[in-house]
């Protein structure tokens, strides 16, 4: 939204992951942990004028013992148990325009689905100009990039799922609300070296995965769900394949054969084959996921 006298980029609703800064945007800032909130007023007339600033804050949260930090001008500790009522003065010079400098951090152990409530009020002393924005900043799972052995992908990804699994069980006994820390896992077949985590704590999982051989870390930054919708639906294991293309069997009892492909049953996912190197020309049915295309490596 934009006045002549304010500019201000607010979404109605603010997804954050755990351990995330809501505020404007510097060219110095940690681009992968900040997501961008926009507010700058400015004097539109000659003289020095006086604004004031006032937000109203209150939180909804599955353990009340978690607290959020918020910034403006002094920074301020953000309690479920009571709701907090922020003022702030400042003095604006003719024709100058400032920031509003708003910073909001996300807790590091929250849950999905807390939420903070912001009532925010913009007003210049002499009642001309005056701005209310009511947002929420809601924590959301993220999507995490795991890197790994190159061959061993899915062997990891279900490594860390199981060792989630055990800690879950493990933290019962002292919270018996206690959730796994990996809430999904996906490792597509197209993808090498990598997998995919799905997780509101991605320091805990980090933790987790130290154990476990071949897990190398995690790629710098969050994913959006959109980036990775393609490998959520499988591909039929028949595509890329052609009649007449070069493949090598890799499962049954010819599994190391080269054969050339004599036809294809998309229906049932099949590929009929004629061995290369055997004596009599006999075809041979195999499922697609038993023989690997050498035309295309």
């Amino acid at each position: 939204m934009e006045y002549d006298w304010l500019t201000a980029d607010i979404p109605d609703v603010i997804n954050a992951g755990c351990d995330k800064r809501i505020k404007q945007l510097e060219e110095k800032d940690d681009r992968e942990k900040i997501i961008p909130l926009a507010i700058t007023v400015k004097n539109i007339q000659g003289a020095k004028r006086k604004f004031n600033i006032n937000i109203r804050t209150s939180l909804e949260l599955q353990d009340p013992s978690i607290d959020w930090k918020l910034k403006l001008k002094d920074e301020y500790t953000l309690s479920s148990k009571k709701i907090e009522e922020i003022t702030y003065d400042f003095d604006l010079d003719g024709n100058k325009s400032r920031d509003l400098g708003l910073e909001i951090d996300t807790p590091i152990g929250g849950y999905e689905g807390d939420r903070l409530d912001i009532d925010l009020s913009i007003k210049s002393e002499d009642g001309i100009n005056s701005y209310n924005k009511k947002f929420s900043v809601n924590l959301v799972p993220v999507i995490k990039i795991a890197k790994c052995t190159i061959g061993k992908e899915l062997d990891i990804a279900i490594d860390l799922s199981n060792h989630a699994e055990r800690d879950r069980e493990e933290r019962m006994a002292m919270n018996k609300n206690a959730r796994n820390e990996v809430m999904a896992v996906m490792s597509p077949y197209e993808i090498k070296g990598y997998f995919f985590i799905e997780t509101m704590h991605a320091d805990r999982v980090d933790v987790l995965s130290k154990s476990i051989r071949g897990f190398k870390g995690f790629v710098s930054g969050d994913i959006d769900i959109s980036e990775i919708e393609k490998y959520l639906t499988p591909k039929p294991a028949v595509t890329g394949l052609e009649m007449g293309s070069l493949v090598e069997i890799v499962e049954g009892p010819f599994k190391g054969e080269r054969a050339k492909i004599t036809a294809i049953d998309a229906a049932k996912e099949e590929v009929t084959v004629q061995l290369i190197e055997s004596m009599v020309p006999i075809p041979v049915t195999v499922k697609a996921e038993a023989i690997r295309n050498l035309d295309k490596t």
